[in-house]
């Protein structure tokens, strides 16, 4: 099918987008013309409430045309920043933009040829019943379900039949979420910026002055070099480092991890500001609780090596994890506080009240541990 001038306004991310703006003959140097003050006031905006507030972002597909081209626009100034936490929070803004609109999408066509044009994903509309509309393989929903924690999610819990699985269209669209974010970020990591007018070279000061101050590299607030720590917690560190989104598991096992080996809850939370979703209020909440000082005061433990890998978050260093069962375990530099390590064993010295982790259904989802809005 062809996407209307409608459908491009609303998912501005698609390559037939860019094929319309091709069509119009804008180039950067007209930019400067007074013509197109509407289409600069737009991508500003589109990036002012990405810098504000990721989750609360607006369309205005009324001006189609405006809202086409501003979208290009704005990957400029974003880029010309040279923010590396902007790109990040842009990247997860726009991706909910499009999350919101798709839910609302009245068109099941449409749905399914953004999944096949972007997604590369064959998505089947059917309406049975009382079943779900939409169906995918099994493969493709397992392969994105991973990042989700809550038990909705598990494959035993979705109806399921011809190796393919049900789904309504909010659940559809949540599960891809994550893949339109990293194929943004990917698009404003790739663009090559020219030298941009001199009214948009104003726009991007402005937004340099209003944007949050680049984060510190989290190896040097947590001061140490990142060989001494095993290859999961070095991965979600890494994830931080470059603005991505760290799952569920890997945020767990990183704060249950350093608050192990002796680093302060304002260490943890001061690592936090490049995630696309961080709001230090509730980072600093769900740290406390994880070390026991908020909740039901009960401190938790690092997931061991095997769950870890149940949970898709484990990195394995062939030498220095083959015998180890903890993450506690690596061999390094550090040495965990109230831990004695020997082999394969591990004792805690502590309260009686530390738990194992994964701590019990209804506290996991009283808690909702520092989860990516889901």
């Amino acid at each position: 099918m062809q996407f209307g001038s409608d459908d491009l306004a609303k998912y501005t991310f698609l390559p037939q987008a860019g094929d319309f703006i091709r069509l119009q003959g804008v180039s950067i140097s007209d930019l400067a013309n007074q013509d197109y003050i509407k289409v600069i006031q737009r991508a500003e905006e589109r990036v002012l409430q990405a810098i504000k507030d990721s989750k609360n972002v607006s369309s205005r597909i009324d001006e189609r045309v405006v809202e086409i081209l501003s979208f290009p626009v704005a990957l400029m100034l974003v880029k010309s920043t040279k923010l590396d936490h902007l790109m990040g929070r842009y990247a997860l803004a726009e991706a909910i933009r499009v999350e919101t609109l798709l839910k609302q999408e009245k068109n099941p066509k449409v749905i399914e040829e953004l999944f096949r044009s972007s997604l590369g994903l064959e998505l089947e509309h059917s309406l049975q019943g009382t079943l779900p509309e939409f169906r995918i393989p099994i493969s493709e929903y397992v392969k994105r379900s991973v990042q989700f924690h809550r038990d909705e999610w598990k494959l035993v819990n979705k109806v399921a039949g011809g190796g393919r699985v049900f789904l309504a269209q909010d659940d559809l669209i949540r599960l891809i979420r994550e893949e339109i974010r990293s194929m943004i970020l990917q698009r404003l990591k790739d663009i090559k910026v020219p030298k941009l007018p001199e009214n948009l070279e104003q726009v991007v000061k402005r937004l340099i002055a209003i944007a949050p101050p680049p984060p510190r590299s989290a190896y040097t607030i947590i001061n140490v070099r990142p060989e001494d720590y095993p290859p999961c917690v070095r991965h979600s560190l890494d994830m931080l480092e470059k603005g991505e989104n760290v799952p569920h598991y890997g945020r767990f096992l990183m704060a249950t991890y350093l608050l192990s080996v002796g680093k302060t809850v304002d260490d943890i939370v001061a690592l936090f500001p490049k995630a696309p979703d961080f709001k230090q209020s509730v980072t600093r909440y769900q740290v406390e609780h994880l070390a026991g000082l908020k909740g039901g005061r009960t401190r938790y433990r690092v997931p061991s090596c095997s769950t870890l890998a149940t949970n898709n978050f484990c990195f394995r260093d062939p030498v220095k994890c083959n015998v180890i069962t903890s993450p506690l375990q690596y061999p390094s530099k550090i040495s965990p506080i109230g831990m004695r390590v020997s082999g394969k064993e591990e004792t805690r010295r502590g309260p009686a009240s530390t738990k194992a982790s994964p701590e019990p259904k209804e506290r996991r989802k009283k808690r909702g541990w520092m989860k990516t809005q889901r």
